[in-house]
């Protein structure tokens, strides 16, 4: 069907070609048929899962190189299901302390634990299913343990069996990881291996381009590469003066194409992201223009890459590196073709890299704001230092480590070593930019003013007299005087998040901000902090966590506390049970506070205080936060407390909605008109019969497992669901399945 599509569309376009109107009219056409047929296409391998335990064989080709994150590794699978439909699918599986060690390219057969697409749903944070979407990936899953699971055939060469070895061969020879792991995303694209501290500074100064493999870096290797060839050439017409006139090729060309190979090898090595398929396929459209005697202007290289890039993949506007690298390197090719060719002095140089860096961050300002919702100020001029450093300096000694590796490995330790060495001189000055208060400005705005801002962006980039172009800088007016979206005093806004099996609350006041449990559940090891809390934390520019109240304590716990704590300024932290770290910690006992006209009350409960819950109330109003409490636990205070204490508004369900908890007494006690149940197994009997119980007191139920991530707002008029993660979010196909 696609094939006749695309043909009926050409065959439209052929006669029409004096009409550019309607030639692009068909050619759009022809890209959303393709795009269609794509989602079509996956959506016919997608696996859907109808119960949390779903399990499968799975047996196939391992695509990606493996990614270790803690005791877990990462990676993704090509190949079949054994039971029913057998047609070939991609599975983006976790394994968790995995006897062997995978390897890309290796043939296996695994047992496989099913999952849904999107495991979680919520405001802020990244969002799995879409990644699903975008790289097609039909089902996601967990290896289990099992004899089953076995190697059948060992990595045959290719270029992601050479990426791995470039990678393993540079975290033997760098001791330091950090510095390690940035090598390795600048030789070879993988850039899932650096730290959350990494990414935090590079973020915060505006620096990440540099850290995947950009395109001013295949540029550069390009144009290495091609004063090579030019040299190369003349030492073969002297070593092999006797070659036929026909098999001779003329220095140019043969420089252009040598040229261009050589950074189509780097951009395989590097992945084939977009910023180096786009760099590529520009560089072939200037080859080929060249070797043709054809001019092309920087407006159709422009637009011919981004037409390719489209053909090879048409979900890649998903990826919010399409959309950067296009834009930076269309302002790039308007500053340059706007350029006066009599500016050749010193100053007049230095003073046109400046407006052409902040040129590009007027012009991505929009972007990183609707995708990242902040944007860097210290990459106005941290970039002027960094870009050379990187591209001049760092680039080049990887480069010659990485062709060390493939060539003669005892020689890589040398550029390998000084690289190092580079990074270790230039971090700490990194890292004291990230950390300055000015580095990084925080905003979410509406949608509208993107779209004001991007037209705006637009003008001021225009060759325009000032008195022209100055009205459109107002554009920043609306986030400079935006109203504070916190709450207001006497109020709290009670965040309650999608944490999978884990459970997490973020209560705000008007200056103050508690975080009651990480939401890490069995094995998590803090994830649930870097995936939720932290990205919810940027989006409202916070700092500082007043407290943090664990309400049972667990080594998965504690690692988001550590987490959290060198992420964030954490003031303070209650636990229930012994704890045994540096921390400011405090156990949790029965104890009462204030914030900004709001109560704050914690209890402590079971054998020696094990257990640990909130109440927040406003008035005669509150939100109940159950934490672990189990069925004895919740008797024992019942009892313990006056009658009314505990009677709440809305309550979270004890024990993530399992049965151990929720006891009759329990449900008297509190009275709640909404429960929520948090974490926990999904589709679970022990889950399905407590909210049922509550059902019967007459209590509204949400589910954060079926409803996402819920947003509360607690005042003296009451509570009030602000939103819901499932009603809110837009119904994306890829979100659809869920």
């Amino acid at each position: 069907m696609l094939v006749t599509s695309v043909s009926a569309v050409l065959v439209l376009v052929t006669p029409l070609r004096h009409h550019a109107a309607l030639g692009r009219a068909a050619l759009l056409l022809a890209g959303l048929l393709l795009t269609w047929s794509d989602m079509r296409h996956w959506l016919s391998l997608c696996v859907p899962v109808s119960t949390s335990d779903e399990r499968a064989l799975f047996e196939g080709r391992i695509i990606s190189v493996p990614a270790r994150e803690g005791n877990e590794l990462r990676f993704d699978v090509a190949g079949i299901i054994y039971q029913g439909d057998t047609r070939a699918r991609v599975a983006r599986l976790v394994w968790r302390d995995a006897l062997f060690t995978p390897r890309v390219g290796e043939r296996w057969r695994l047992l496989v634990r099913l999952a849904p697409l999107a495991e979680t749903h919520n405001f802020a944070g990244a969002d799995p299913a879409r990644f699903a979407f975008r790289d097609r990936v039909h089902l996601v899953g967990r290896v289990l343990p099992s004899r089953l699971n076995l190697r059948l055939a060992l990595a045959q060469v290719s270029v992601d069996s050479l990426r791995a070895r470039i990678a393993a061969r540079t975290f033997d020879l760098v001791a330091d990881p950090d510095a390690a792991a940035l090598l390795v995303a600048l030789s070879v694209g993988l850039a899932d291996l650096m730290s959350t501290d990494q990414w935090r500074v590079f973020n915060a100064t505006g620096t990440t381009h540099l850290v995947a493999i950009s395109g001013l870096h295949i540029t550069l290797f390009a144009l290495i590469a091609f004063l090579v060839a030019r040299h190369l050439w003349r030492w073969l017409h002297w070593l092999l003066p006797g070659l036929h006139p026909w098999v001779r090729v003329e220095r140019e060309p043969f420089a252009l194409m040598l040229g261009l190979a050589a950074a189509g090898a780097y951009s395989l090595l590097a992945g084939l992201s977009v910023p180096t398929q786009r760099t590529w396929l520009m560089l072939a459209c200037v080859v080929f223009s060249r070797l043709a005697a054809r001019h092309a202007g920087p407006g159709r290289v422009w637009t011919l890459a981004l037409i390719a890039v489209l053909l090879l993949d048409p979900f890649a506007p998903l990826s919010a590196g399409f959309w950067l690298s296009f834009v930076a390197v269309g302002v790039i090719l308007m500053a340059a073709s706007a350029a006066s060719p009599g500016a050749t002095t010193k100053l007049v140089r230095a003073s046109s890299v400046v407006r052409l860096q902040l040129a590009i961050m007027v012009a991505l300002a929009p972007l990183t704001f609707a995708v990242f919702d902040g944007l860097s100020i210290a990459g106005l001029w941290v970039n002027l230092i960094a870009i050379p450093l990187v591209s001049f300096l760092l680039v080049p000694l990887v480069l010659a480590g990485t062709l060390a590796v493939l060539v003669v490995p005892e020689l890589s330790h040398l550029p390998f070593g000084i690289a190092a060495a580079l990074y270790e001189f230039a971090w700490p000055g990194l890292a004291w930019a990230a950390d300055s208060e000015l580095a990084l400005w925080r905003a979410t705005p509406s949608p509208w003013w993107i779209a004001f801002a991007a037209l705006a962006g637009l003008v001021l980039l225009r060759r325009w007299p000032w008195m022209l172009r100055l009205p459109a800088a107002c554009a920043v007016l609306p986030l400079l005087f935006a109203p504070d979206q916190g709450p207001r005093p006497g109020a709290a806004r009670v965040s309650i998040f999608d944490a999978g099996r884990g459970s997490t609350a973020l209560v705000l006041t008007h200056s103050h901000a508690l975080l009651f449990d990480t939401g890490d559940s069995w094995n998590t090891r803090g994830a649930r902090v870097r995936q939720l809390i932290l990205p919810k934390l940027d989006v409202l520019n916070l700092q500082v966590v007043d407290v943090l109240a664990l309400p049972a304590l667990s080594e998965d716990r504690a690692h988001g506390a550590a987490l959290l704590a060198f992420e964030r300024h954490v003031r303070s932290v209650r636990v229930g049970g012994e704890w045994l770290t540096s921390l400011p910690v405090a156990p949790c006992v029965d104890f009462r506070f204030r914030w900004d006209g709001v109560e704050f009350r914690t209890y402590a409960s079971g054998p020696g205080g094990r257990y640990c819950l909130l109440r927040v109330s406003v008035g005669a109003h509150s939100i109940l936060l159950a934490g672990d409490l189990d069925a004895d636990a919740e008797r024992a205070l019942v009892s313990r407390l006056s009658p009314g204490t505990l009677a709440s508004d809305v309550v979270l369900m004890s024990r993530q909605g399992s049965s151990l908890g929720s006891s009759r007494e329990w449900i008297e006690a509190t009275a709640a008109g909404l429960a929520i149940a948090t974490g926990g197994i999904a589709d679970s009997r022990s889950r399905a019969a407590t909210i049922e119980r509550w059902r019967r007191s007459g209590a509204d139920i949400l589910d954060t497992r079926r409803d996402g991530g819920i947003e509360l707002d607690l005042g003296t008029g009451g509570v009030t669901v602000l939103a819901v993660a499932r009603d809110a979010l837009h119904p994306f196909v890829w979100r659809r399945l869920q």
